[in-house]
């Protein structure tokens, strides 16, 4: 994770008002830890990574693209960082987010991603996609268009440098 993204999390988790030292239940979706983690942010959350491929930080597998199983245990927080420029059907992944969060909670989503004028780069942490990687970056304001409808509260914001959306959305519209 760069660290401009980092800094943008820790920013929305402090925007949040959020107690950061609770015992969350947070999944990391895209937990596959590639270039560095963000659970030290929440160091007292009861972390579950998920991702498309087994690894570091990864505790299951699971496509996100897919609906979240009704059968599954569901979570207070989703954090998805520097994945939704990776997949080509980003907005079923919010949807996913969503489906996987607990009602009654905090019911919230905070995600980073590569958007408007962001250099192309690799799934792996390479500099280019590999072949058969997807990438194209997220626009902010479609990111806040597909988290409107899912939501009840939405924040979007834009980073030029190095062209970033950082979001975050609370209380899941059932």
């Amino acid at each position: 994770m760069h660290p401009e993204a980092y800094a943008g999390l820790a920013r929305m988790l402090e925007d949040s008002t959020l107690m950061l030292q609770a015992p969350w239940r947070a999944l990391d979706l895209g937990g596959r830890d590639i270039n560095g983690s963000i659970r030290d942010l929440l160091p007292a959350a009861k972390w579950t990574g998920l991702d498309i491929t087994p690894g570091p930080g990864v505790d299951l597998v699971h496509d996100a693209t897919q609906p979240w199983p009704a059968d599954r245990v569901r979570f207070d927080l989703v954090v998805c960082t520097e994945v939704l420029e990776h997949v080509q059907e980003w907005r079923q992944v919010l949807r996913t987010a969503s489906q996987a969060l607990a009602p009654g909670g905090p019911e919230t989503l905070f995600l980073t991603c590569a958007s408007s004028g962001r250099p192309s780069h690799g799934a792996s942490g390479g500099p280019q996609p590999l072949p058969g990687e997807w990438y194209a970056n997220v626009p902010a304001e479609e990111l806040r268009e597909e988290l409107d409808p899912l939501f009840q509260s939405v924040s979007v914001t834009y980073n030029p440098h190095p062209g970033d959306a950082y979001a975050w959305a609370r209380g899941v519209r059932r």
